[in-house]
């Protein structure tokens, strides 16, 4: 698979998988109609475990959190060919991503499943998911800064790296954010899932700026990494 295009999968299927689950879900009157992002009236979650929505969820998520483990592992050669030889930081990223892409599909498989350790592995997943992953992206992102300014002649487009940067400073605001309404006792259901909602958009559009870092080298990556 070429590297823009596991790109441009990543991207776009979580934003099917939680979009479109909640349109599904409120079409077919199981949750109530509103802009998730803006009034937080239910959490992806129930958006995607009510009804036959299900099952729509299932077969986008599960997909995704597999091409997620791949995507991974393509940016530890990725980062290698750019640096010119193997790193611990690339591998390290790697593992930060591989192991919350396996709690994404951890917290998947045990979703709308009964019980109390079914429920506590479905948090357990997902924590390693929105924590791991952003971090993942994060150091991918300050690793190719470095390799810019240690290889000015790199081409990796500096205003992808910007959108990339404010990505990420989103989700350091809102996660922050989170934690102070929780600290301060402030904080409701809406309020948790418009963070949920948003955090998760987030995670998702860092992923865009890959499409373009990796367009134009293709060929490159596929013959050097040997993918």
């Amino acid at each position: 698979m070429q590297p823009r295009t596991l790109a441009i999968l990543i991207t776009v299927f979580p934003l099917l998988a939680s979009n479109g689950a909640f349109l599904l879900s409120a079409y077919g009157g199981l949750i109530s109609w509103c802009m998730p992002y803006i009034d937080g009236c239910t959490t992806i979650s129930n958006a995607g475990r009510s009804g036959d929505t299900i099952f729509y969820y299932r077969a986008l998520v599960f997909p995704y959190s597999v091409l997620l483990v791949l995507f991974w592992l393509y940016s530890k050669n990725w980062l290698q060919l750019l640096h010119g030889h193997s790193t611990r930081a690339a591998l390290g990223i790697m593992w930060l991503g591989v192991i919350g892409s396996i709690g994404l599909l951890i917290y998947i498989d045990f979703l709308g499943t009964a019980g109390e350790i079914n429920s506590l592995l479905r948090r357990i997943g997902a924590a390693l998911y929105f924590i791991l992953i952003p971090l993942a992206q994060s150091l991918m992102l300050y690793q190719h800064y470095k390799i810019l300014h240690n290889k000015p002649d790199t081409l990796i487009n500096t205003r992808v790296l910007r959108y990339q940067l404010v990505i990420v400073l989103l989700m350091l605001f809102i996660a922050m954010a989170g934690v102070f309404i929780v600290v301060t006792g402030n904080d409701t259901s809406e309020i948790e899932n418009i963070v949920e909602w948003n955090f998760s958009l987030l995670v998702n559009l860092y992923s865009a700026g890959m499409i373009l870092i990796w367009k134009d080298y293709r060929q490159v990556f596929n013959k050097k990494c040997g993918l």
